[in-house]
């Protein structure tokens, strides 16, 4: 299956080679539609991709009375060696799920971490002011 982001470029850009001012995405989108740029291949993809964004947005913000998310998720490997990420409510966790998904967030945290500090360096380098690492804050409720 192709994914949503795989178009014709050249395509594309002949298209919107005709937007020749400031335009909204919705004129932008009336050209495409009026040029007859979206194939059905695309379309059915575009269609799964909207439905799959519902779910995370939606399982995202479900949340319990304390605030805290209904769901978790954790990257994995399938058996093939390739990265997925899977879903599961908390009222149905055991202690192996709890220890699956803070090791996940643990190991994330410490890639977190490696990028702010070096996102900090980098300013101190460009402009010689040192920003302050927030890791030492604790947090109420997750975001």
């Amino acid at each position: 299956m192709t994914k949503v982001l795989n178009h014709d470029k050249a395509r594309f850009q002949e298209i919107m080679g005709n937007a020749d001012q400031w335009n909204t995405i919705d004129e932008l989108l009336d050209m495409c539609e009026q040029e007859g740029y979206w194939t059905e291949d695309f379309l059915d993809n575009a269609i799964n991709a909207a439905k799959k964004d519902h779910i995370r947005r939606s399982i995202k913000q479900l949340r319990g009375e304390d605030g805290w998310s209904l769901w978790a998720s954790v990257e994995t490997q399938t058996l093939e060696g390739e990265p997925v990420r899977v879903y599961k409510q908390e009222v149905l966790f055991d202690v192996p799920d709890y220890r699956q998904v803070v090791t996940y967030h643990g190991d994330r945290s410490k890639y977190h971490a490696m990028k702010a500090k070096g996102y900090a360096s980098r300013c101190k380098e460009r402009f010689g002011v040192q920003l302050t690492l927030p890791f030492d804050e604790k947090p109420n409720k997750p975001r």
